[in-house]
């Protein structure tokens, strides 16, 4: 891009370092990405991501540009680890090399390397990846091991997985990897907390026992938990408003699946709910589902927090700039928790950091959380969920560091 067609120059900002160009052919196309991502003339070599202004999103533009550029897989999160062009160049160059013989299935990143501490490792929500800032990691200690998971298929190198329950396995796949032998810390963002839920329940499964399991404000989407919760708190129950809201849930359930019928039937001829599994397996239906996702998501519901708009509108601009592949991956999950339903428990002392929305609903001893993890404590961070489940303060970070410092309360 023509730096007269770049909106800021470098001298007009504050950065702590000293600009050096590009010398290398993959700097220089690194460094090139990020003057159009950034709108900034002049980025050198050393500037950092985070310095700079970069998020989420600009990871995301920055990650599917230097794929498509360099022909590579480099990952969203792994700019935690490595914020400069510098750093990037030479992940990539190593990668490229196969200087890493132990590397990593893709769906896992390494988020801070070294120390000895017992490894933490963190489960994305419905966008289906996990990216700090610089500020959410300054609450870990600099020698604390830290991994996190982007959804399986964002990258193209496996097909994604239609079901909470082989994500999770997977997760365990990728744990074992890491450190066959434990003990590992577990924790889950948003949605991504029933995968925590399910990977705890596997580990233990192959006798193996996880330190702490930390949720951070665990949300259920609509689909059938949201419908089973929503039986279960009628059981017993005769008030008419109790009685009255189950059946409106159950009547939101069957319109979304009526309308998304509809759509798909009018788009490609084909009577299908984008939310039956075998939808994705159908080209025409899967080509409308990804043209919808690129499309801005829904508003909040009357019963969600009302900053879910925000987190519907990140996720959309996202989308926009991730590739079909990893738009594909990111509906599968999202139907895959649409799915998601259970009827087992664990007795694992589990962390609930949960905001005074979330705080509000545990009381119900219908709630899936309270059914299927009853030994469970909970701290309240936030006000709302975006406020809890936020990387970009050191809110919910400072307090999973403070958890795993300690020993696990014994039932």
């Amino acid at each position: 891009m023509d730096a007269q067609s770049l909106h800021t120059s470098r001298d007009l900002l504050d950065l702590p370092s000293a600009y050096e160009a590009p010398t290398s052919e993959t700097e220089k196309k690194i460094a090139s990405i990020w003057r159009s991502v950034f709108e900034i003339d002049d980025i050198g070599i050393d500037d950092d991501f985070f310095d700079l202004g970069g998020d989420s999103v600009k990871a995301t533009r920055i990650t599917e540009e230097i794929n498509l550029s360099l022909g590579g897989s480099f990952k969203a999160g792994q700019i935690v680890e490595n914020p400069t062009i510098r750093d990037v160049a030479a992940a990539i160059d190593r990668d490229s090399a196969g200087a890493n013989a132990d590397k990593l299935a893709s769906h896992i990143l390494t988020v801070r390397k070294g120390g000895d501490h017992p490894p933490l490792f963190i489960v994305h929500g419905l966008a289906g990846f996990f990216f700090p800032n610089a500020e959410y990691m300054s609450a870990f200690r600099d020698d604390q091991p830290i991994y996190a998971f982007q959804v399986p298929g964002f990258d193209g190198q496996m097909k994604p997985l239609g079901t909470v329950e082989e994500i999770a396995e997977e997760y365990v796949k990728a744990v074992l990897a890491v450190d066959p032998d434990g003990p590992w810390h577990l924790a889950g963002m948003c949605s991504g907390c029933w995968i925590t839920f399910e990977m705890a329940r596997r580990l233990k499964e192959r006798g193996k026992e996880p330190g702490r399991i930390i949720l951070i404000d665990p949300y259920i989407e609509r689909g059938r938990m949201r419908e089973q919760f929503e039986t279960n708190r009628r059981v017993g129950a005769s008030s008419p408003v109790a009685f009255a809201a189950s059946a409106l849930s159950r009547a939101r359930l069957a319109y979304t699946r009526l309308k998304s019928k509809i759509g798909n039937y009018r788009a490609t001829g084909l009577w299908i709910s984008s939310t039956d599994p075998k939808a994705f397996d159908i080209p025409e239906v899967r080509q409308k589902i990804l043209e919808d996702s690129r499309k801005n998501r829904k508003q909040p519901t009357r019963d969600e927090d009302v900053t879910g708009k925000e987190r519907f509108q990140n996720e959309a601009l996202i989308n926009k700039h991730r590739s079909d592949t990893g738009v594909y991956a990111s509906e599968v999950l999202r139907y895959a928790f649409y799915r998601y339903s259970t009827d087992h428990s664990i007795e694992n002392h589990v962390d609930i950091i949960a905001s005074e929305h979330l705080k509000k609903k545990l009381k119900n001893p219908h709630h899936p959380v309270c059914r299927a993890m009853p030994n469970h404590d909970i701290i309240v961070a936030g006000r709302r969920h975006d406020d809890t489940v936020s990387t970009t303060t050191a809110l919910n970070s400072s307090i999973m560091q403070d958890l795993i410092a300690k020993p696990i309360p014994q039932a």
